[in-house]
């Protein structure tokens, strides 16, 4: 056993005494090399500590923007488009530009009918901002018709109640679920809102339930300062027969919204008797597409951080390496007498890897422990943002950080323990 060994484990395995030995004296002789020349090692360590410190900085402040992108459009069926009625753009058929047309509940049978990837589809119609009263207390909201499938697109958290339902929409009930803003206004805390009537407008609806949105992207109005009734009955108070403002459509998660768009598109020229070349007649906003150029986005900034952070780490690596080099070189004579004493190769080529795999390791440690620090900082500075949020790195990140680590380590050290094999006894000697 080698002088200075700390300690010996064993355990009985098979019959057999496995042991265990850990060499204190080949830790302290490492570290004693590696704190030969403090600044020198400082310096070149700051530089494996910088590319892990970016590394780990640029992967959560990427993941934060990321997280609150998410969680601004996570209300919003990802796999949707909505349709809105504008004024036409070209003559055609005797109709001149400019003319205003309405979609109606008939469109939004047509379109499911004729295109059989549609799975959802709900109609919007909106009324004008009106006052919520309930006894002395009062609030403004908007107000949203809008029917059963609403839900599945925009999809809300039921805070209490219900949400509207088939029955509702009809039997054009004067039913309304309100945003959780307004009926903080409306009611004391602990009352319970659920059965009481409240006017909007002049018209007095019986709260059925409160939601609150998931996400910060809303259809027409902020949901938590909004009334929702059935759009059959905001169509019926506002004397507009079937028509409504606005169609959300959702497909399955394997359909593609572009293919069908143009398709809905011409439908609704040919049935409201719209030029086809006039685009701007019937407008349609693709969520879909704008997911997919974010998600595209988020992969073109993940690309960067590694390409920035590995570079900044390599940098620091290759620091690391020059100054093994060096200190091979100031270990020529130390190295060829340990040679001259019958070291292998493999013993004087384990050293020196190890030097460079413990100081590529300690350095990049710290710079992974402040680079999360930061992080931690950042996240309670930015607790109320809504673009960015949780800027953390997964456990599996920090995992693939510390492989990256060891495996820099050893490169770091393969030129220096070479260079130091190829150190002669001989030589060494003479140059003592």
């Amino acid at each position: 056993m080698a002088e200075g060994a700390a300690g010996v484990v064993g355990r009985a395995l098979s019959g057999k005494k496995i042991i265990i030995m850990f060499d204190l004296d080949k830790l302290q002789e490492i570290w004693q090399t590696i704190t030969r020349n403090k600044t020198r090692s400082f310096l070149t360590a700051f530089g494996v500590f910088w590319g892990m410190f970016m590394f780990i900085g640029m992967i959560g402040i990427g993941q934060g923007f990321e997280n609150g992108m998410k969680r601004n459009f996570n209300n919003i069926a990802s796999n949707s488009m909505f349709i809105m009625a504008r004024p036409t753009t070209i003559e055609y058929k005797g109709f001149n530009a400019g003319r205003w047309w309405n979609m109606t509940q008939d469109d939004m049978e047509l379109l499911k009918r004729q295109i059989p990837e549609i799975e959802t589809i709900s109609g919007t119609v909106w009324a004008n901002n009106s006052k919520a009263i309930i006894n002395d207390k009062s609030t403004d909201v908007s107000v949203q018709g809008i029917d059963h499938l609403f839900y599945k697109i925009d999809n809300q958290d039921l805070v209490a109640g219900r949400r509207i339902s088939y029955l509702d929409v009809a039997e054009k009930r004067k039913v309304c679920v309100l945003g959780n803003e307004a009926a903080d206004q409306l009611f004391n805390p602990g009352e319970d809102p659920i059965g009481q009537m409240v006017k909007v407008g002049a018209v007095y609806f019986t709260v059925i339930g409160i939601v609150k949105p998931r996400g910060n992207i809303s259809l027409g109005g902020d949901p938590k300062t909004t009334a929702f009734i059935p759009s059959s009955t905001a169509q019926q108070l506002a004397g507009r027969g079937k028509a409504i403002d606005f169609i959300a459509i959702a497909v399955a998660d394997n359909v593609k919204i572009k293919t069908i768009e143009k398709k809905a598109a011409d439908i609704l020229r040919t049935k409201h008797l719209i030029s086809p070349l006039d685009n701007n007649a019937v407008m349609i906003f693709n969520l879909q597409d704008m997911f997919l150029m974010f998600q595209y986005l988020f992969i073109g900034i993940v690309v960067l951080i590694w390409i920035v952070g590995m570079g900044t780490l390599f940098a620091g690596v290759v620091g690391i390496s020059n100054i093994m080099l060096v200190t091979v070189k100031e270990r020529t004579n130390e190295i060829g007498i340990k040679r001259a004493l019958g070291a292998k190769p493999k013993v004087i080529m384990r050293q020196i890897m190890m030097e460079g795999l413990t100081l590529t390791f300690i350095a990049g440690f710290f710079g992974m422990f402040f680079g999360v620090l930061v992080l931690v900082l950042i996240e309670q500075a930015t607790l109320t943002a809504d673009m960015f949020t949780n800027p953390t790195i997964s456990f599996i990140m920090a995992i693939v950080g510390t492989i990256i680590l060891l495996l820099s380590g050893l490169i770091a050290g393969i030129i220096p323990a070479k260079n130091a094999l190829r150190i002669k006894a001989i030589d060494a000697l003479r140059e003592e």
